[in-house]
């Protein structure tokens, strides 16, 4: 029969054993003939394996090419390789459900469109999209390697980055194809209203969720997102029926609805969130840093 012990032996030849182990196996070892065959099996294989690696020759000049081709290297990496480098390494790390279930939903949303011959819902949607999306591509919530991200050489304002352009470029190319599709249905000429009507809204919601979603976790971000949004289709004669909190109201949703169809404000507004979100990626790397303390 075999020795219980014997597929132990193997551990105990390549030091991989706690002391106690070790000591307890040898003891064993020494008593027992099949676990005695066995290691001196492995023993001689080490053995081997050392003798063969003290024969192997370093080739010569091996580590002076080595540096050179490193050095030569970054040398000719100017920033705009590396900017690429660094978004096709950050678009495996973004959660792969996300291309797909943005573009279903887009397209969902364009057949309700021809449907229903009402293209304000592409307005309503691609916001809505365009937060849920951003909000879901960074931070521990959504980045199972970010600890050993934030030990790599490359800064988390640089991932934020990378991972917003691609997201977001994404995003902006799906609205784009969904407006020049509804041009099947509805006159040319409306497209560049079309456009502009969900282009500054879509930029200052996803930058939001984005923001909140370093701050307060991916879910509170969208529901905050969707709530500030959502919040303008609210019809107060369902809410309130006091007339002067009626008119209230009214005069609070016109100036709200009126805020949203403002493309430079929304603009200048997404571009300071994204600042923020940016400059909040320095708590990230407070924390996860290995260097940090």
């Amino acid at each position: 029969m075999t020795c219980l012990y014997e597929d132990q032996i193997a551990f105990l030849a390549s030091g991989q054993l706690l002391p106690d182990e070790a000591e307890s196996l040898k003891q064993h070892v020494s008593a027992c003939v099949e676990c005695q065959a066995e290691w001196d099996f492995w023993k001689e294989l080490a053995g081997e394996v050392v003798a063969e690696d003290a024969a192997l020759l370093q080739p010569v000049g091996i580590d002076t090419r080595a540096l050179a081709v490193i050095h030569g290297k970054s040398a000719e990496w100017n920033p705009f390789w590396r900017g690429l480098a660094l978004l096709k390494a950050q678009a495996y790390l973004v959660r792969r459900e996300l291309w797909p279930a943005t573009a279903g939903i887009m397209a969902l949303g364009v057949i309700m469109v021809i449907l229903s011959k009402q293209a304000e819902f592409l307005t309503f949607l691609a916001p809505l999209v365009a937060a849920a999306s951003l909000a879901a591509i960074y931070g521990p919530q959504n980045d199972p390697a970010c600890e050993l991200a934030a030990s790599t050489p490359t800064s988390p304002w640089k991932v934020l980055l990378a991972r917003l352009t691609l997201v977001s470029g994404y995003n902006l190319l799906l609205a784009l194809a969904s407006s020049l599709v509804l041009l099947l249905v509805f006159p040319a000429d409306i497209l560049g209203g079309l456009i502009l009507s969900w282009l500054g809204p879509l930029t200052l919601l996803s930058a939001l969720a984005l923001m909140l979603s370093l701050w307060i976790g991916t879910g509170n971000a969208i529901t905050i997102s969707y709530a500030l949004w959502i919040v303008q289709y609210i019809q107060p004669p369902q809410m309130i029926k006091d007339p002067p909190a009626l008119k209230l109201w009214e005069e609070f949703l016109t100036g709200y609805r009126q805020f949203w169809q403002t493309p430079g404000l929304l603009f200048l507004l997404a571009a300071l969130i994204i600042l923020g979100a940016l400059l909040s990626t320095r708590r990230s790397e407070q924390y996860l840093s290995p260097y940090s303390g």
